[in-house]
């Protein structure tokens, strides 16, 4: 994918003229040519919105007079929904990260290495390079971006899959428990008897299961609060199924390079292309008649929502790799690989297409336990 040649407007917000200084430094090197502007203090930055007809990326400091860095970046979020937010904090307590993961699409501690600050700038050019129209883009922001994330779907990263902090955020999540009971005794799983204990759903369903279906709840809770998509029930099955599916496929194959947790994650993380297809298609009034081209959109539209919600650098990185490995037709990657072999299965076009790119001689063997499982779950 080429970088495009994109100019960005970058504002940086600190009452710390030294950090101030140092900050425009950084990106006066590292972005040669943007329009950098600063202000060493939020009413400043305020009184002058009225001025800027756009901001591709917004770095704030958090503890500033008057008006916070959250505050702030709220504020300039419900103008420009597009834009990276980046929030400086010298303080990385539980409280002010809590705060700020909903806001804030990167937080950086202070004071800041400049490598922290390159995660923002590939996030900056990656986004140039969507195809994705500016309508498609106002209603992915309208729905997952705009709208503030629910406080359990932003903890979820911050848990570190512990089954005893899972099952404490959980304990008051009346729709979620009952999700999980519902999953935890349908024929996936195959109990001999009805549980319905939220220690014993999680147990059986394991830490990543359960954190993979809270994040597919918490965007369908989202998308169906906007609009009327028939079928986002069903999706949200079929998300589950490929998540079980990718499981119980990683855990056979015995691979030390997979990351078991991380791959589950990402593929419920997918369900945000999934969503956002369902409203493109609504809002567009538009069938995509490329099996190829729809999935590849589905992705673009992922990567471009999990990059502005936040999520970090890896996560969003596994979303890059997918389009990239679907357009160059290579995979280094077994994590890669495994995804895309997952995600389109029920698109039996681009299914076959992944198989015949990046499953060679040497994959039979978990190519044949691959298709048993697609048996298994998509008969």
């Amino acid at each position: 994918m080429s970088i495009k040649n994109q100019v960005p407007r970058i504002v940086l917000v600190d009452d710390d003229e030294l950090m101030l200084k140092s900050l425009y430094r950084h990106f006066n090197i590292s972005m040669e040519g943007a329009d950098i502007l600063t202000f060493s203090s939020p009413k400043q930055f305020i009184e002058s919105l009225d001025t800027l007809t756009s901001i591709d990326i917004l770095v704030s400091d958090y503890l500033m007079p008057a008006i916070n860095g959250v505050e702030l970046i709220n504020i300039v979020r419900r103008r420009y929904p597009q834009v990276l937010t980046v929030l400086l904090t010298g303080d990385t307590t539980g409280k002010v990260l809590c705060k700020s993961s909903i806001s804030a699409t990167f937080i950086v501690a202070k004071p800041f290495r400049r490598e922290e600050f390159d995660d923002v700038i590939t996030a900056f050019y990656r986004l140039c390079e969507l195809p994705l129209s500016e309508s498609i883009k106002q209603a992915l922001n309208e729905t997952f971006i705009q709208n503030e994330l629910p406080i359990l779907l932003s903890r979820i990263e911050d848990i570190d899959l512990d089954f005893h902090k899972l099952e404490a955020m959980l304990e008051q999540e009346v729709l979620i428990q009952a999700k999980l009971f519902h999953l935890c005794n349908s024929a996936y799983v195959g109990l001999s008897t009805k549980q319905y204990s939220l220690s014993t759903a999680i147990k059986t369903l394991g830490v990543d299961l359960v954190s993979a279906i809270i994040v597919s709840a918490c965007y369908h809770n989202m998308v169906a609060a906007r609009y009327n998509i028939v079928n986002c029930e069903q999706l949200s099955d079929i998300n589950f199924r490929k998540v079980k599916l990718l499981k119980e496929l990683v855990q056979k194959r015995r691979d030390s390079s997979v990351d078991t947790e991380r791959i589950v994650f990402i593929q419920s993380l997918l369900f945000l292309g999934e969503l956002g297809s369902e409203i493109v298609q609504l809002i567009t009034e538009n069938q995509c008649h490329s099996p190829g081209g729809c999935y590849t959109e589905k992705l673009h539209m992922a990567l471009y929502t999990a990059t502005l919600i936040g999520y970090e650098s890896a996560i969003t990185d596994e979303l890059y790799a997918l389009i990239e490995a679907l357009e160059t037709g290579t995979s280094d990657s077994n994590t890669t690989t495994l995804l895309l072999l997952t995600d389109t299965i029920t698109n039996k076009e681009v299914n076959q297409g992944v198989i015949d790119m990046f499953c060679d001689q040497k994959g039979l063997d978990w190519l044949e336990l691959f298709y048993e499982l697609r048996s298994k779950y998509f008969s």
